[in-house]
């Protein structure tokens, strides 16, 4: 197979490797990394000349983007920079200038006037941070989930190493053990290596562990503001699951009005066609936020209470 083959060619020990990547630190930075991805994916940006995704990282990153024009190599070009605010100005948030940075150039510019600064919301919060938490509980969960199926296959005992050959001939055992490999523990030396009974179950199932996995997402999906099918699977009656809505769409509201007023400032000062929407995969929150919940097609289920309906005009 190709990745065997591609395997070989890095030398990697897929052996070693899984263990290495099974660990707390492994799926942190897994987790990190994937739900980085999907909120890089819930907008559609036209920003030319630059790239949106350099646009976006630097909303998502830090909360806020320094939009210039900078010359490099003989020509000018709108830019993305990261920065920060600075200067005196009447209110703490809202400051006259912006340090802009780029790897080829760094420089301090009026905002409204040299640079455009774009917010990710209102309060120029970033997305790290909520990643980070996620990413830290998803890791546990995970770590849980495989300690929870490989000490299933040790029976509750620990051998106890009273050397150091004993100490390297346990951890072949434990990866053998881990790899799904029979294997046993060699007692070099014949010094009596001992077992140690231990309760090393978990307070739940791995069909539990998993669910716990599975609404861990869809928590953080909704706190972004992005509905799963996850409730419709669930005991939650039609009324519970709409009446959460649209206080679960504000977050991505706020994003998505903040990038258009941030666009439109940019469009008014350097003369672009910037524009951004949803991601059409999330088209149904657009007409939720209209107020034409009616379609069952969109992606959420008919409002019924008049509160919804006054929430989403």
């Amino acid at each position: 197979m190709y990745l065997n083959t591609w395997l070989d060619w890095t030398g990697i020990d897929i052996s070693q490797y899984a263990r290495e990547n099974s660990t707390y630190s492994a799926f942190y930075f897994y987790w990190r990394d994937e739900l980085f991805s999907r909120v890089m994916r819930l907008f559609k940006e036209k920003t030319d000349p630059i790239p949106p995704k350099e646009v976006e990282i630097r909303l998502m990153i830090q909360g806020h983007v320094g939009i210039a024009p900078l010359r490099y190599n003989g020509e000018t070009e709108l830019t993305a920079f990261w920065g920060l605010p600075n200067g005196i100005g009447k209110y703490r948030d809202e400051l006259p200038f912006y340090s802009c940075r780029c790897p080829v150039w760094s420089g301090n510019l009026k905002v409204g006037k040299d640079v455009i600064v774009v917010d990710n919301n209102t309060l120029r919060n970033p997305l790290f941070d909520l990643i980070h938490h996620y990413a830290i509980i998803l890791a546990h969960t995970e770590v849980t989930y495989i300690h929870t199926n490989v000490n299933a296959r040790s029976a509750n005992g620990v051998p106890i190493a009273s050397t150091t050959k004993q100490k390297k001939s346990i951890k072949d055992y434990i990866g053998k053990l881990f790899n799904g490999q029979y294997d046993v523990v060699t007692d070099i030396g014949n010094m009596g290596i001992q077992y140690a009974g231990a309760h090393m179950n978990t307070a739940l199932s791995s069909d539990e562990i998993w669910n716990v996995r599975e609404r861990i997402l869809a928590s953080f999906l909704s706190d972004i503001g992005v509905k799963t099918g996850l409730d419709k699977k669930s005991n939650t009656v039609t009324d519970e699951i709409n009446a959460g809505t649209p206080s679960m769409l504000i977050n991505l509201d706020d994003m998505l009005n903040a990038r258009k007023e941030g666009f439109d400032r940019v469009n008014k000062r350097f003369g672009t066609s910037w524009s951004v929407e949803l991601n059409e995969n999330l088209d149904y929150v657009n007409e939720f936020i209209k107020g034409d919940s009616d379609n069952e097609d969109s992606g959420l289920l008919q409002s019924t209470s008049g509160s919804d309906k006054s929430a989403s005009d």
